[in-house]
């Protein structure tokens, strides 16, 4: 894989991860540990209230998201997180999270094989720990091809129901798949919220679209030097192809 040069100026990312151990699409707890290890040493771990806020004061500021609200963030990302001095974010959908009992992922419908979701009480166990919580929409659908109402109540109650946990609005929110157009942009800020996350490789600047933050995926098959390499920018024409295979029209 091309490799650029070292960095020269400021950059700062969002990392998107979504389900850590030993599922079959997520990231193994050791290898995710190698990654938050090397972050804690070479970059600035930020919060993503404040990736989101501002311009990039170090050589490199990252900030850490999930997105879906798997039961493994809590089991076994947050120790590692906690490990390391660092914080981060979870979107979630909010009507596969349990009372009592977990949900059990469906691959039928996006989610990763072989997980469970979060419990409301793990959510507001992250939030103590001051972790950013975010909407994910209340259903993992493909809301760039839902009609107008069906999008309109999957921001609104998923907001709602989140506000009854964090101290003061829900005001961020991550698009399923990454994926947005002008229309769901329009309608997320419309709902009140002032930030739309996406899944588009690049850093975060003063001229992102606030409704189109980029965040860099962290996959799986991805090797230690590979995450150096994305961290460092050195894999950011991807998103060339993201944008001409449609994750943001």
């Amino acid at each position: 894989m091309w490799r650029g040069n070292p960095l020269s100026r400021p950059r700062r990312i969002i990392l998107l991860y979504h389900a850590v151990g030993e599922g079959p699409w997520a990231i193994p707890r050791k290898e995710f540990a190698q990654q938050m290890e090397w972050l804690a040493r070479e970059a600035r771990p930020i919060s993503l209230v404040r990736a989101l806020e501002g311009e990039s004061e170090k050589k490199l500021e990252i900030a850490i998201s999930f997105d879906d609200g798997y039961a493994s963030v809590f089991e076994h990302a947050l120790p590692v997180i906690k490990t390391n001095g660092l914080s981060a974010a979870v979107f979630v959908n909010t009507a596969w999270i349990g009372e009592e009992e977990r949900t059990a992922s469906d691959q039928t419908l996006g989610h990763y094989p072989g997980e469970a979701f979060l419990l409301w009480r793990e959510l507001d166990a992250l939030l103590d720990r001051g972790w950013v919580l975010g909407s994910h929409g209340e259903h993992h659908l493909q809301h760039w091809r839902e009609s107008d109402s069906i999008v309109w109540r999957e921001l609104v109650a998923s907001k709602k129901r989140l506000e009854t946990l964090t101290p003061g609005d829900c005001v961020h929110f991550a698009y399923t798949w990454g994926r947005s157009t002008a229309r769901l942009r329009q309608l997320v800020a419309k709902a009140g919220y002032r930030w739309g996350l996406a899944a588009v490789h690049g850093p975060v600047c003063r001229r992102s679209d606030p409704f189109a933050v980029p965040r860099i995926n962290i996959d799986r098959g991805y090797s230690l030097d590979d995450f150096k390499a994305i961290v460092r920018g050195d894999w950011d024409y991807l998103r060339f192809i993201q944008n001409w295979r449609g994750a943001q029209s």
